[in-house]
Order: C-alpha cells, then structure tokens, then sequence
C-alpha cells in the first residue's frame, strides 16, 4: 500500500472520533427469564429496585416456564462517555413495543421520542405520574432501565451510519412521468431502541417469557409481587367537600345509608387539616374537635376515614424546627421538602402519623401533589442531606411516600391499608396505592387502566363532575370496574345520585362492583403471588395482537401530510378486567353504539349469557343495554358473586355465593380467602377453593385450609342455559 492521503487520514481521524458502542457481556442470570448488568458506577445512584416493597418473589419466578436469553446476535450495547450513558437494545422491523409508564395517548411506542420524567402527564411526551422507565416486546421480552434519573428514550428512531439493519432510502420525489410517490416516510424505520441519561452508572435488567402476560408477570414478581388490598378497599369510596366538617361527613354517610348506596370509605380533603399547602398533619379543631370519636362512629357502621395529605412541611408544623436539617435545599409552596432517605425524617413524620391518625383508626392516605409541575416543584440542581440529587429525588418522591406509609405505618402494625398516590415510578407494583390525575378525558382515562397494567402501577379514573346525566353515569360505570372505585367530590360536592334520571343506574353500578368482589378479590390475589395484573390491557391477552398493531400507511400530500407517518390500530378503549370478563365502556356521552374488538374464540354477554360470537368486532348500541356498562365473558368462566346485594364489605363475611358459568366448555376458578385486613396471609394464613364446572355440574375443592373462610356455601348458575 501507498503512503497516506491527505483525505485518508482526515478519514481516519473522523472514524476515530465516531465512538462505536461497546456490546454488553456482563450479563448476570438472576432468575428465570431475568437478566442483570451493571453499566458504569451505579454506587452513587438510586435504583428503582431498592424502594421495592417487598423483595423479589424468586420462588414465583422460578416456577414459571423456562425462558432463555432473548438476544443472541447483535445484542444490547452501550457507550460510557463523560458521565452520559447510552444504552441500545435491538429491535426487529415487525416489533411491536409497548410500555414506557402510564402513558395515556397510545399503548404502542414504535417511532416515538419520550422523556420519562415525574410531572403531570405530558401527551406523547414521557412526562406522566408514574413515568416508570420499563417497555415490552411483541417478541417476548421486556428491558427495564433501573436508574432514578431523566431518561429520554428514541424507540426504533434514529438510525446510526454504522448499523447493518437501515431501510433502503426512498426518494420522495415522484417518477418521472408520473405523479406516483414512493412509500417515502417522514421518519425511516430504525433498528433499536436507544435510552439515554446523564449519570454514573446504570442497572439494566432484561425479562424474557413466553408471551406479553409472562413478561409482565416476570416483573411484577421481580419487584415483589403485586399488592393484596384489604377487602373494604376495593368496596365503594367517597371523597366528601374539602370544606366539611365532622357533622358535615357524617350527615353524608348517613345519606348513603338513607338512599341504599354501598360506602366503605370515607375520603377527607385539605379542609380536615390545621393547615395544608403546606401542611401541618395536625386537625383542624373547629371543624374535628374529636375526630377520633368521629373514626369510632364511622367504624361502627363499617365506614372508614382517608385523609388527603401532600408532604411539604408548614412553618406552622410541631415537627418543623426538628425536621429542618433533614430537608431539601428549596422548598414547594414553602413548606419543607423532607428527604425521606434520612431515617431521621421518616421517623418525624411517623411519630406524628402514628400519634394523630393511626392511634385514632384512620385507614390511609391520599398523597397529593408528588408529581409536581416544574414551576413548583424543587429543581433539579436542589441539593438533599442524604446526597440524592434533586432529580433523582423528583423521580422517586412518591415510591418514598408510599415506602414510608406502607412499611413504617401499616405493614408495621400488621394492617394492610389502601389509598391513592399522584405520583409513582418502577418497581412499584407491591405498594396498596392507586394513582389518580387531575387530568379529566374520559377516553383517556380508559387508555390509563390499560397502560398501568403494563407497568407494575394501579391507576383509576375517579369520576368527579360531569356536563350530563349521561355522562355521569358512563363514568360511574368505568370507575366501578377499576382498581378503585372512586367518587371525589372535594370541589364539586357532588353525590352518586346528583343526577336523578340516572340515580337507579348508577346504584345499579356500585352494587354489580360490590357484587364482584369475591372474583375481584381473588384477582389482586392472582396479582400478589402470580404478577398477574388484576386490569390489563387486550395486547396482553393469548392471540390479542389480531386486533392491535395493525399499522395502516400513512398517505403522503404536500399539503395536507407532508411528514407521512404510520397509524397503529389499538383496542385502547377497552380491557380486560379479573381473568375473564372484559370491558366495554361508553365513554363519549353522544354515542349511540360504539365497536368492541374481541380476541379470537367464543364470547358471552355477561348480562344474559347469550353468545355474542367470535367476531373480531361487534356493534354494541346503547339503547339495547337498559344503561349498563358492556361486559363480555369467556367461553368457560367462571364468576363467584355475592348471591345478594350489600352496603359495605362488613357484610360480606359470610355472605353465600352464586358461580356464574358462562358457553359450553368446562371451566375453573381459584377462589382466594384470608382474613381481608391483615398480612397474615404471608405466612400462609389462608384458603383456596378451586371451583370446577363441567357437563355433570359444580365441584368444589379446598385446595389449601389455612384460614377461615370468608364466603358461605356456593351454587352453580348456568348462564348461557337459561
């Protein structure tokens, strides 16, 4: 060879500063179908996997099917340069990818740029409540990035010179002769997906699995099994006018009880607090002059109190002056920001807690405004005595939240305890809070239940007003098949009968959910010991992708699309709902019909038990539904419900139940039993009936005794014989 060009070695020069990334192979098998490696110095950094509730459930993991290592060639890499870490994880042209946190536009994330930060939720944008940095393949297999910080994300966008797997370019410009475009699209079809952050190090973790459901699963149990609530808290809620008063609440249980609605909990807002934006944590005596007399009243008639509460400290405080040294460099509306990674900090706020909530019966907490908005919430640069940066601080506050009230305060005292949380992150699946928004698009809304289900977070569409009757009672019938049912009426003052054209429908409702709740119950078991998630969306169901995923071309125009892009087609509107029932909400209070999309094999109407078929779509009209929600069901399911009506969840103990058997195959159901208040059951302390439906009729077997059983006798309802 000859000696060197000026323009060779300006090549070489170039290619020497083009950084190619490093493949990563220090992949170590934690589990099965689970995977973990360390990128960088991770010793300085907040893992999500630390503020698990509960450690991994490895016994559950392992026995599930085997999974092997789900990239063989051309596997993950990534590049450490200058404190910035970027990770590339291979993804086929055909991938379908989901996830990313509670997402509330779209399900699938092929083609889109996210920056997964903790805000209120952001369309399209990655800023969410709970903007938990997880996704999963169509392929079967799911990638966690395990780190606490800002993590912008480029799914299948972006294409490096250096990758073997870029489309051919095509020319946007027509034929010559012709007016024919090419199929030219604004964004090419990229090969990876790229996750970026500025930081030290970052834990990756890799899940593989069988299908969608095996992955979710996987991580579910990996960040310790899902949350069991108490049985009262999957009964009916009601947040009454931040501004009442004791009288006030009471006068509003006792019209729940006068006009026959179910109520469980009662939720209190800013208004029962000495001082709130901040807060004090301390009653308001003019309004609560004994509110544990109060909580005693309630107790009695099987109602119990939640309070609202946000974090930030008031000036007004006892535990201010003490907790001062424990707290953040800014503060949020002036009040303190305590760094919950101090022990010292917890243990304030626990003493207070215990002192003038626990000790007088209250059951939880609704912790606000843990999500924040940039112009009131710290900054970034924000300094914490424990040495935790300010944003990774912003991205953990509410696991922090939920990690304190649930270990130090509930678990502690062997009550289980469920409450609500505006903001939540990876590894969350084990705490008892449901996420809730200020947001209010009832599609949306919809869309959330299914996403949450893909990321190890509960969420729920609490209905709070409405513009119609209509409408109320289609928002009624959606949060009563959520993972709360929720009324909050803190600005509105609203009740489930403020619209009395629709008062019968919407009790209707309320006791259909109370009705359930044996088969809701079991459930959120499914979901503590399986990772099953208790709501998920259809893309998680054996053969769902024959209606999800569609992609429908974008059609190029020089005016009226000039950037064509792809369209998904996704069932978002809809969702599964326990192992069996799927639902089918009216969302749009206009409509007249609206389709359901069902995955293949035979469907029942839950109501009559007529076949619905095995269409891939259905027309449902709203005037043939006598103003109920649209359910349909298995072939082969089975339903354990109350055999009677109830007001609140006290009266189920005991209650007999009648087995719902929907189409002709054979069918079965592990019906779960403990004691519905107390974590008894992780020793053991309870019992499995496993229903049995076939030709010859109803068989019952107590497959485990550990406990005492919580339903009566059951009987068999052949639903599509009648």
């Amino acid at each position: 060879m000859g000696k060197k060009t000026e323009h060779d070695k300006n090549m070489t020069k170039a290619t020497g500063q083009f950084e190619k990334l490093t493949p990563i192979d220090n992949w170590q098998s934690i589990a099965n179908g689970i995977w973990k490696c360390e990128l960088g110095d991770i010793s300085k950094e907040q893992c999500y996997s630390n503020l698990a509730a509960e450690p991994p459930r490895l016994d559950r993991i392992n026995a599930l099917s085997s999974a092997g290592f789900p990239f063989v060639v051309d596997g993950p890499s990534y590049q450490n340069n200058d404190g910035k870490i970027t990770v590339r994880i291979p993804a086929e042209a055909d991938e379908q990818l989901y996830g990313f946190g509670l997402q509330f536009d779209d399900l699938q994330k092929n083609k889109t740029v996210l920056t997964l930060n903790t805000d209120h939720w952001d369309k399209g944008g990655g800023r969410t409540h709970a903007p938990v940095p997880f996704y999963i393949s169509s392929r079967g297999y799911g990638v966690f990035f395990n780190t606490a910080r800002f993590l912008k994300v480029y799914c299948q966008i972006g294409n490096r010179k250096d990758s073997p797997n870029n489309p051919a370019p095509v020319d946007r410009n027509p034929v010559p002769g012709t007016e024919s475009i090419g199929l030219w699209q604004a964004v090419p079809q990229g090969d990876a997906v790229e996750g970026h952050i500025i930081g030290k190090g970052m834990e990756l973790i890799v899940f593989s699995g069988a299908s969608m459901l095996d992955v979710v699963q996987r991580y579910n149990l990996y960040c310790g099994g899902g949350t069991l609530p108490p049985l009262w808290g999957l009964g009916f809620w009601h947040r009454v006018h931040a501004t009442f008063d004791a009288d006030q609440t009471e006068a509003e249980v006792a019209a729940f009880n006068e006009k026959q609605f179910p109520l469980d909990v009662v939720g209190l807002e800013p208004g029962w607090m000495s001082s709130s934006y901040p807060c004090t944590f301390e009653w308001q005596k003019a309004r609560f002059a004994d509110p544990a007399a109060l909580a005693k009243r309630l107790l009695r008639q099987g109602v119990r109190l939640n309070l609202w509460i946000n974090p930030y400290i008031s000036p007004e405080s006892r535990i201010h002056d003490e907790i001062y040294p424990y707290s953040g460099s800014h503060m949020v509306w002036l009040g303190l920001v305590p760094d919950y990674y101090m022990p010292e900090a917890r243990q304030l706020l626990v003493e207070q807690y215990t002192e003038e909530h626990l000790n007088i019966g209250i059951s939880g907490y609704k912790v606000d405004e843990v999500d924040g908005y940039d112009f009131w919430l710290w900054p970034d640069h924000a300094t914490f005595p424990s040495g935790t940066s300010g944003e990774s601080m912003r991205q953990t506050y509410g696991l922090l939240m939920q990690d304190l009230l649930y270990k130090d305060l509930f678990k502690k005292n062997n009550q289980r305890t469920y409450g609500n949380v505006r903001s939540s992150n990876g590894a969350a699946s084990g705490y008892p809070f449901v996420i809730y928004s200020d947001s209010y698009d009832h599609a949306q809304y919809i869309t959330g239940i299914s996403a949450a289900s893909l990321c190890g977070v509960l969420w729920t569409p609490e209905i709070r007003n409405a513009a119609t009757a209509r409408e109320w009672l289609n928002r009624m019938q959606t949060v009563c098949f959520s993972p709360m049912a929720k009324l909050n009426a803190w600005a509105t003052g609203l009740q489930p009968w403020s619209f009395p054209e629709v008062e019968a429908a919407v009790r209707k409702v309320i006791q259909l959910r109370m009705r359930l709740l044996p088969y809701i119950y079991s459930a959120f078991a499914d979901y503590h010991f399986n990772g099953v998630p208790p709501m998920r969306a259809m893309i998680l169901e054996s053969d769902a992708n024959a209606i999800n995923g569609i992609v429908v071309k974008g059609e190029l125009g020089s005016e009226t699309n000039p950037y064509a892009m792809d369209k998904v087609i996704e069932a978002t509107d809809q969702f599964m709902f326990g192992p069996s029932i799927m639902v089918a909400p009216f969302y749009d209070d206009k409509a007249t019909e609206r389709q359901v999309h069902f995955p293949p094999g035979s469907w029942y109407d839950f109501y009559s038990g007529q076949p619905v078929g095995s269409h891939p779509t259905l027309v449902v009209k709203a005037e043939v539904l006598d103003d109920q929600i649209p359910l349909f069901v298995k072939d082969g399911a089975l339903i354990p419900m109350l055999s009677k009506d109830v007001l609140n969840t006290e009266e189920i103990l005991g209650c007999d139940l009648e087995v719902r058997h929907y189409g002709t195959a054979d069918g079965t159901f592990e019906l779960y039993e403990d004691d519905g208040k107390s974590f008894d059951y992780e020793q053991g302390s309870y019992r499995i009936r496993t229903l049995s439906v076939t030709e010859q009729g109803l068989t019952e077997t107590v497959r485990k005794d550990d406990a005492a059983a919580m339903f009566g006798s059951v009987s068999l309802r052949r639903m599509s014989r009648m």
